[in-house]
Formats: structure tokens, sequence, C-alpha cells
């Protein structure tokens, strides 16, 4: 989600650290204390990719040229130059609408688990993954029609 190994490792580090000192106090079977630590982990992800967007206020082709060079630069990326640019066009939604594109894209994720962990409607998550979806889309074929012209 944040595209960046180093960014990843401190929201990893924060979600360990704040799950440790409220283990004890949690209250619930295990379902719920997984969907607890989901929680905990979406909202210091989304916490961090606001902060990051924040400091990244780029054109959005710079941004794209940008965030495909690290992509494909990234020991962790195992893909494709064409796999690079949706990652790239990723970079650029709001923090929010790239959670729910990725667990419903990459991770296959149902609404109801993701409704269930966040507590927001499935009816919402829809909305927001269409709007990922078409966001991603009309920047790809941009993309494409810049490059064939």
């Amino acid at each position: 989600m944040l595209g960046v190994t180093e960014d990843a490792q401190d929201v990893s580090q924060t979600v360990f650290v704040k799950a440790w000192q409220a283990w004890e106090g949690f209250e619930g079977n295990e379902g719920q204390r997984r969907a607890w630590l989901m929680r905990i982990t979406r909202n210091a992800t989304l916490d961090a990719a606001r902060k990051r967007n924040l400091r990244r206020m780029a054109s959005l082709d710079v941004m794209l040229e940008e965030r495909t060079a690290e992509v494909l630069s990234s020991p962790d990326f195992e893909g494709d130059a064409i796999l690079a640019r949706l990652h790239a066009a990723l970079a650029t939604l709001p923090p929010k609408q790239r959670w729910v594109f990725q667990a419903r894209y990459f991770d296959d994720r149902s609404y109801a688990a993701l409704s269930a962990e966040t507590g927001t409607s499935e009816g919402a998550l829809k909305a927001s993954y269409h709007h990922a979806r078409k966001k991603i889309e009309s920047i790809l074929v941009q993309e494409a029609q810049t490059l064939f012209h």
C-alpha cells in the first residue's frame, strides 16, 4: 500500500507496539482480535499514506514517473512494467480508495469481510472501489494515448 519498504516497516513497527500495549486489555474471541489487529493496521497504513501524500505534492505526470521508477527498482517488486504502471497509478489515489482497491483486486477480499473489519458499509466500500477503478482506468488510458500519439 505504501510502496516503500521503509515506510511499510515503520507502519509494521507502529502496529506491533500498539497491539502489544493493548493486548492484555482486549476482550474478545479470536475473530474479533483478528479484526481488531486488521483495523489497527489499516488505520496506521492510511495515516502513513496521508502523511506521505502531503509531503509529495508534485504534478501527476512527475509523480507517475517517480513512482514507476520506485516500483521497478524495489527488491520487493516481482512484475513487469505494466504492473509497475498500475502500482504507480494506485499511488495517486486517496489512501482509502487505494486500500479498498488493493484489498479487493490484489487480495480478493470480500466486501463483507472489509465491512466487518472497518465498520464501513458494503455500499460505501463498493463506491470507493468503483471510483478507484475509474481513476486508475483513466490514468492508464491517458498514458496509452500519450504513448501512441
